[in-house]
């Protein structure tokens, strides 16, 4: 006699499916947090840069005197 429980899916089937399904969408904020994180920096190494730039043109320009005071 053959078995029928067989040819039903079971409850783990269905969790590992409905996981399957879900997980996608975790995948793509995932890869969207990743990208957001590079863009960041991006920016940040930019700014880094930039500033970089600006001490090394205060300091040719004759050093720490050449800044503004600072407020008190």
């Amino acid at each position: 006699m053959p078995d029928t429980r067989e040819a039903r899916p079971s409850v783990t089937g269905a969790l590992r499916a409905l996981e399957g399904v879900l997980s996608r969408g975790g995948r793509r904020t995932a890869l969207a947090n990743a990208h957001a994180a590079v863009l960041e920096d991006r920016a940040r190494a930019a700014a880094r840069r930039d500033a970089e730039r600006a001490l090394a043109a205060v300091v040719e320009r004759g050093g720490p005197a050449a800044l503004p005071a600072p407020r008190t």
